[in-house]
């Protein structure tokens, strides 16, 4: 089996500011995107892999493999992780999609993995419904706001992989007062929670930004299955990137604040 495919070019480090996946990840939207370079350049040394789809075809994929993966997944060491793909609006939209999902399982088979798996949801860090894989892919578990887990199987036996189940405890070690907790991949919502940490401190009330570094962290503390930016008020969970200043004040206010499922 040879791992080339007509259809895409491989984004890596040498080749980044020359590619055109910058302008790619701005233009088709997502809640998390445009993604951090350095952010990403990191990620490079844990085996991301960033596929594009090449002219006239707008789109890309990135993945990872399931031990280094920056999403909240148990059981998913012999997998590779897909952690976005986004495909141009059009006519063509679900047939490119369909290409990516492709060259993310060509990399498993190739080297060995036993599975490919992605979160899929709304919400931010999430890879959107709308480009969902087809036939041969099953949905192993579910969690907060409609997050599931999808993946197709490759070589077997193979214990399924799952979400977390012990969110409430997640966000209960984090404690009193106002958490905005991140992953640092997305430079806006990143800026979004300096804003709110500051615009709050102007009106005294303390916000701990807590930025989840590394993957392991991540897997094990993130707040909810997308990760990226997630509000605690109480050691509970209360929303995401939509709360605004007044929101959180409000929820300060109103002491245990009522639980919201995670973003």
């Amino acid at each position: 089996m040879f791992l080339r495919n007509r259809d895409t070019v491989t984004v890596s480090p040498p080749t980044f500011d020359r590619s055109a996946f910058a302008l790619t990840d701005a233009a088709l939207p997502a809640p998390h995107a445009p993604y951090d370079r350095d952010w990403l350049m990191a990620r490079f040394a844990e085996g991301l892999q960033i596929r594009m789809l090449k002219p006239p075809h707008e789109g890309f994929v990135m993945f990872q493999p399931g031990r280094l993966a920056w999403r909240p997944l148990d059981g998913a060491e012999r997998a590779v992780v897909i952690h976005d793909l986004r495909a141009g609006p059009g006519a063509l939209a679900r047939e490119n999609a369909a290409r990516l999902w492709a060259v993310a399982g060509d990399f498993a088979r190739y080297y060995g993995y036993a599975a490919v798996l992605a979160l899929m949801g709304e919400g931010a860090g999430l890879v959107s419904p709308a480009v969902a894989p087809g036939r041969g892919w099953l949905c192993f578990d579910r969690g907060p706001c409609g997050a599931r887990v999808v993946g197709q199987v490759l070589q077997g036996p193979l214990a399924l992989p799952g979400l977390p189940r012990d969110w409430a405890q997640r966000a209960a070690g984090l404690g009193p007062g106002l958490v905005i907790q991140t992953t640092g991949e997305s430079g806006h919502l990143e800026q979004l929670a300096r804003d709110r940490v500051a615009a709050l401190a102007a009106r005294g009330v303390a916000v701990r930004h807590d930025r989840l570094t590394d993957p392991e962290s991540l897997r094990a503390r993130a707040l909810g299955p997308g990760a990226v930016y997630t509000v605690a008020c109480g050691g509970r969970v209360i929303g995401g990137a939509e709360l605004g200043p007044d929101d959180m004040l409000r929820a300060v206010a109103g002491g245990a604040a009522p639980a919201q499922s995670p973003s």
